[in-house]
């Protein structure tokens, strides 16, 4: 596998990224608290803990295979995705659409909304990785 660390440290990145999105919309009260400078400093500590445990974490998986890698990944991205569906509910599209549709097409389209930024997401990751099969 050639650039197994570049690939790796590539996904750990775009992770990393997703979980200091989805921390700072599940706990946006706990943010709201800091000043402008605050946050920043804590959004980037949550980055550089998340983006050190999951470089480390992908590269010992990728030591037992490409399939772990992209599943453990995989995992990962339906939780966050998931929440941010959630959230996107809730707060973006009865704003968005004046509460005209009830609240179960409203749930239904971010789910939809969010698990195709997910499956891109993976997509994404498998062609960094170059993979051409997921289960050997």
């Amino acid at each position: 596998m050639e650039y197994q660390i570049t690939k790796i440290l590539i996904i750990s990145f775009f992770s990393s990224i997703l979980i200091s999105l989805f921390l700072n919309t599940k706990y946006i009260i706990f943010f709201k608290k800091f000043s402008k400078n605050k946050k920043f400093l804590l959004n980037f500590s949550i980055y550089s803990f998340s983006f050190l445990t999951l470089t480390f974490i992908n590269y010992f998986l990728s030591l037992n295979g490409l399939t772990s890698l992209i599943i453990f990944n995989a995992a990962i991205i339906t939780l966050i995705y998931f929440e941010l569906a959630l959230y996107l509910e809730k707060v973006f599209w009865d704003d968005f659409l004046g509460n005209s549709l009830p609240k179960s097409i409203n749930m239904l389209i971010s789910f939809v909304v969010m698990m195709n930024f997910g499956y891109f997401t993976l997509m994404f990751y498998v062609k960094i990785l170059d993979i051409n099969y997921f289960i050997s």
